[in-house]
This record gives structure tokens, sequence and C-alpha cells, in this order.
């Protein structure tokens, strides 16, 4: 099989409903990353213009000038995700739990020593370096679907497939997933010269789709303090992916052809590993005690992906069908990889302090999609580089995410909430809700030279898988709901 039809194949758990192609879909995936955080911030949510909490390390660097002493802290997390599905009438409910360590960071203050008798809040006044572990965004997820169709099989999808890419049955590749579908007796070749699928209507339809694996990044950054209005930052971040998905495609039904029932298997396999740099610069200003003005800038991040992609197809009959009740398939496994850079992004935040009783603030993000960008990891072309570049360019666009966040002091302890939303990165689908929306609310306390935070997140989306896309545009819908109910737990101290 070449590649060219494994990216349609594997565009059968598209998120929106669309059949995009597959690495299209993982860059967008692999690009919608947030700054990692503690679970302070993780419950204000908007951070690039308040700064003085080690989020800094992972977010606006410019935030660590404003560290008087050294700090660290250790952020755990516990994820909680739950899909409900809607699909050809049924309601299945997919959940899934884990903990994992969200964020770790310390940061070193060096403030300068000046002469004697010389003003301290003149001139630079310290430089202050940190150190960071992030984790950016999990996958970890369990989606559930199940149905009956009196419309059409998943054999439709197959015999169009062979029909538009290949002719007489001698002609179709060993491994490739047409192949398969003929040996197993799921599509036909008429005289016409057409593939026709043999299968009946009215099918029992299940899939079950399992992620796991998470997208992180080490952060080293550098922020200094400048007359105490002026704050100025820089980091590096050495990111790194590890996702992995897990789908099985279940059919149960009568064929016609062959006047037998049928239970046929179709399982997809993805494991992706890679690593990548990036670089953030950030800005923080003071025009008055009580107003704080951020900025940053956060490069393309620049991937190595390595790719591996595998399928296979069974199938059991009630009778034996040409001599066999089992006809089974070797796994067949295509390995590629590539290099990716992902969108720059530019953030802007405000924060406006009441004196010692807290603050509100606000950020903005602009984030183009339609640069992200493939390359081969050699210097040759590719087709399937270019034809993932075109796909990128007609199906995604810019956006703007936005968040809105609050912190009230009540002596030793510290209030919090924030909402925030990721836009519709999708150039056509305007007209449909694909927004992430984000509420957040947390306490913190604070004790001498420790502090304990403790925030809940609960982000929302809702997406559409389509098993399979027939040529009209046609095919079975599940409508998901899907909700991540987050806990963090921040502990730390000041030395």
């Amino acid at each position: 099989m070449n590649f060219r039809i494994l990216l349609t194949v594997a565009a059968i758990v598209a998120a929106t409903g669309q059949s995009y192609a597959q690495y299209g879909g993982d860059a967008l995936r692999f690009s919608q990353t947030p700054y990692g955080s503690t679970a302070r911030f993780k419950a204000v949510g908007a951070q690039t213009g308040v700064g003085g909490d080690l989020s800094s390390v992972g977010g606006n660097p410019a935030g660590l000038g404003l560290f008087t002493r050294s700090e660290f802290s250790l952020t755990p997390e516990f994820n909680s995700f739950t899909s409900d599905a809607q699909y050809l009438g049924q309601r299945n409910v997919g959940k899934k739990d884990q903990m994992s360590l969200a964020h770790a960071a310390v940061v070193w203050n060096s403030t300068l020593t000046k002469s004697k008798g010389a003003p301290l809040d003149k001139g630079w006044i310290s430089f202050n370096f940190g150190l960071g572990y992030n984790r950016t965004k999990g996958y970890g997820n369990n989606v559930n679907f199940s149905g009956t169709n009196g419309k059409n099989s998943v054999a439709d999808y197959y015999s169009e497939l062979a029909t538009d890419n290949y002719g007489a049955p001698n002609s179709l590749p060993a491994g490739s997933l047409e192949r398969m579908a003929y040996d197993n007796y799921l599509i036909g070749y008429d005289a016409a010269g057409y593939y026709f699928p043999e299968t009946d209507v009215n099918n029992l339809q299940t899939n079950n789709t399992n992620r796991t694996g998470s997208q992180s990044e080490l952060n080293f950054a550098f922020g200094a303090n400048y007359e105490n209005k002026f704050y100025i930052g820089a980091s590096i971040g050495l990111a790194s992916i590890n996702y992995n998905s897990y789908s099985k495609y279940t059919e149960d039904g009568y064929n016609v052809t062959e006047a037998s029932d049928y239970v046929l298997s179709f399982n997809q396999r993805q494991i992706t590993s890679g690593s990548g740099i990036n670089a953030k610069l950030g800005a923080i200003f003071r025009p008055s005690p009580n107003i704080r003005l951020g900025a940053t800038f956060q490069s393309p991040t620049w991937y190595t992906i390595d790719d591996s992609y595998s399928e296979e197809l069974d199938t059991r009959y009630s009778k034996k069908v040409n001599g066999a009740t089992e006809y089974s398939n070797d796994e067949e496994v295509y390995d590629f990889s590539y290099k990716l850079r992902t969108p720059m992004k530019l953030s802007g935040g405000i924060g406006y302090f009441f004196k010692t009783q807290g603050f509100i603030s606000a950020d903005v993000d602009f984030v183009d999609y339609s640069t992200i960008n493939f390359l081969p990891t050699d210097n040759s072309t590719d087709d399937v580089i270019n034809d993932n570049n075109r796909d990128v360019l007609n199906n995604f666009k810019s956006t703007v995410n936005y968040r809105l966040g609050a912190e009230y002091k009540l002596e030793s302890l510290m209030f919090r909430a924030g909402y925030g939303v990721q836009g519709n990165p999708y150039k056509e689908l305007n007209d449909v809700d694909l927004n992430i929306n984000t509420y957040s609310g947390g306490v913190g306390y604070r004790i001498k030279s420790y502090y304990v935070d403790l925030t809940y997140q609960n982000v929302g989306f809702n997406s559409d898988v389509k098993p399979y896309t027939l040529n009209n545009g046609t095919g079975p819908v599940a409508s998901l709901k899907n909700t991540r109910h987050n806990v963090f737990l921040t502990v730390g101290t000041r030395f």
C-alpha cells in the first residue's frame, strides 16, 4: 500500500468529522499546546502580564524578574476524561483516569550588589535563572460508540477504495486494505470492472479508541529586573512527544453474497514519538504600581518525529465461506519519519493589582495554524510531505485564544477563578462549535516560606468522529461531548 492510501485509511478517526490526512491532524494536535504552569495559574489561567510565579519558567520568562527570593515547587495532577457519544441513535460513555506530574520548577534569585550609598531601585536589580519541567498536554482518553446502521456498511467504503485505486483483483497489492477486504469476502468484483460490497445493511457497528501519551517541555529560563518597572526574559525549551492510539472497529451483520452472518474486526495502531526545540522571549512593563503589561513571543517548535502506523482486518463467518469460517491477515506496519514546524505564538496580557488584596488578569494569544509545515528528514522531496502541506493550507486557519482570571487574598488564603477559550482552527467549519472551553477555580494557602495550592479545571469540547466516509461525503457520525476533569496540587517553598 502506498502512503497516499494509508493517509486516507488512517483518517477514519478524524476529530472533526471530515477526512483530513493523518499527519495534518497530528500536526494540529501537536501544535495546540498551552503554556505549562503551577496550580495557581491553572486556576487563574491568564499569566502573561502577572509574573512572579514559577509558571513563568514555561510561560512568559520575564515573570522570573519579579522574584526576590529563590523558590521551588512541585505539581502532580489527576485527570479524568469522559466522552459522551451519540451514534446512530444510541448513547455510549467512555472514561479514563490517570495521574501524572504536571509541573516542577526552581528559580534561583541573584540580586545584584550595589555600591555603598547607591539607590537600590535604580538600574538592573536582579538576574534570575529558572529550570522547569512542564507537561503541556495529555492524550489519555477512551472513546466508545456503537449502533445499528440501516444505510451502509464499512464494506461500501472498502469497495470504493478498491474501485478508485485499482483495477482487477490481481492488481490489488498484497497487504493493502483493499486486498484484505477482497480476500475476506467482504467485497466482490463484477464484470463491469467495479468492486461492490457483499454485506447487507442493518449491521451492528462498534468502535473503541484508546489513547495514551503526552507532550512535555524542559525549560531553561532567564529573567531580569530593571528598576522594578521593566522585566525581560528568555528561555529555551526542549520539547518531546509521546502519542499512542489504538482503535478497534467491529461490524456484525449478514453477507448477502456468501449467505452467512459475519463479524469483521479492523484494528489500527499508531505510535508516535518526537523531540524538538523552541524559544520564548518575554517582557513585562509596569506603567504604574497597579498595572502590569506583558508580552511573549514563542518561536515555532522544530520537531523530528517518528511515526509507526499499523492496520489489520480479520473476518469470521457463521458457516464456511470458500472452505473456511475465519479469515485473518498479518498486521501491516507502515513507518514514516518527518520533520514538523509548528506555528509561532504571540501572547499579550494585562494584570491589575489591588494593592495586597489580589488581582485580575487577561491574556490573548494569536496562532496561525496554516503555517504548520512538514519537511522530509533528508533533503529530498516527498509526495506525502507535499500533500500534507497542501492539506494544512486548505484546512487550517489562524485563531485567537483568550483567558480571564482573578485572585483574591484573605490574609493567608487565596481564592482564584479563571475562564479560557481556545479558538476553532478549521477554515471550513466556522458554523460548528469546535472551541475548547476551560473553567477553573482554586484555593491557596501561605505560611512563612511554604505554600500549597489546589485547583480544579474543567475542559470541555465537542467533536465528531466518522468511522468511514463514502465518496458522496456520507457515512455514520459519532457526535462526542468531551470533558476533562483535572485536579492540580502544588507544594512549594521559598529559600
